[in-house]
């Protein structure tokens, strides 16, 4: 059976480190790999040495096994399962203009059933995949980080404008896996998502969400709301952000309403749908809209959970077909960031967390 020692390298325009960060966030794949879908086996968001990853292209299948992991230099694979056997790598070299990226087959061997071209199949899936790190990686956006679960909740912030980029059908359904993986009461799980990328229901939803907004503000106006926050320096910039939402939410790549079904709450709502014990209701819904934003962090998407639609919730309702027993909890638009994320500045700790009883404070690190 014939073994192949076959190579490619080309030069993108990124720094050594973020190259290397994104062929190590496996669970990122479906943003720029779309010659080979790469499924990984287990939980973990980014690869690790033991690490399995399945793989597939065309009518081939395979599985990878991460054996080496060299940071910022190299990562080294061997395909242990399926039509493929022998070595896979990825190279990472410093380059006056940026990085090679080399992509390496030592001893590559198909499947004694298989008739593909491996020569030109590798070929082919690498020129794809050089092509996807240079649209991913020099973009003036670019950011891979987010697949280390404190990185994703040091960083996670209120993200309300876009770039256009649209969301990967894999990624859009990781996201929502993530979100049905939360705890609820009773283990009932009465949730469900609508995920909207249909540009003329985003219109109409946005058309609903901006009649609500506008009557909230007026409100707000009305009452003075904000007058405990308003002379924070951060506070016009802030609402800006949250009215430019609310202009341009169907410019959003996908919306995202987060549903709780009233006739699973058992005890917790009457016969008539009325919800009897709200703390235990919405337990049941903002835990899996929070997975969700995580889980859009960790794949560098940004998010934010809004209620302010609650007026026009009811033809929000008939817009999408959604019965009258579910109840629209949360809308979340997704979207890549038109700005990085950054580490998020918050009260600290100290101030907001007692030990024991209140005001007692926490021991010092």
């Amino acid at each position: 059976m014939t073994a192949y020692f076959l190579s490619e390298e080309a030069i993108v325009d990124a720094p050594v480190q973020p190259c290397f960060d994104l062929v190590l966030a496996v669970r990122r794949y479906a943003e720029w790999w779309a010659a080979v879908r790469c499924v990984p086996i287990g939980s973990e968001a980014l690869l690790r040495v033991g690490s399995r990853v399945r793989c597939s292209a065309g009518a081939l299948s395979w599985t990878v096994e991460v054996t080496r992991l060299a940071p910022y230099g190299s990562v080294d694979l061997c395909c242990v399962e399926g039509d493929l056997a022998g070595a896979l790598g990825w190279d990472f070299h410093p380059h006056t203009n940026g990085t090679r990226v080399r992509h390496v087959a030592r001893g590559l061997r198909l499947g004694e059933h298989s008739l593909a071209n491996l020569p030109a199949l590798f070929q082919s899936i690498t020129a794809d995949a050089f092509a996807g790190m240079r649209g991913m990686l020099e973009s003036a956006a670019a950011d891979v980080s987010g697949g280390d679960l404190f990185d994703t909740l040091l960083t996670q912030r209120a993200v309300r404008t876009f770039r256009p980029d649209p969301i990967p059908d894999a990624v859009l359904r990781e996201i929502l896996a993530a979100a049905t993986r939360a705890p609820s009461a009773r283990n009932a799980q009465p949730w469900y998502f609508v995920a909207v990328r249909d540009p003329a229901r985003k219109a109409e939803i946005g058309s609903h969400y901006l009649a609500a907004w506008r009557q909230a503000q007026g409100f707000m106006e009305a009452l003075d709301a904000d007058a405990d926050i308003k002379d924070r320096p951060d506070y016009p910039g802030m609402m800006r952000r949250v009215d430019a939402l609310a202009v341009d939410l169907h410019r959003a790549p996908v919306l995202i309403l987060c549903c709780l079904d009233l006739a699973q709450l058992g005890p917790m709502a009457d016969a008539d749908g009325n919800i009897r014990a709200p703390q235990s209701a919405y337990a049941s819904i903002y835990p899996a809209a929070q997975n969700l934003m995580l889980a859009a962090r960790g794949l560098g998407i940004g998010s934010t959970l809004t209620t302010v639609f609650l007026s026009a919730e009811g033809d929000m309702r008939r817009a999408l077909g959604i019965p009258d027993h579910v109840h629209i909890a949360a809308l979340v638009p997704l979207g890549y960031p038109a700005r990085p994320f950054r580490v998020t500045q918050r009260k600290p700790v100290d101030a907001v967390a007692f030990l024991d009883r209140w005001g007692n404070p926490l021991p010092k690190a």
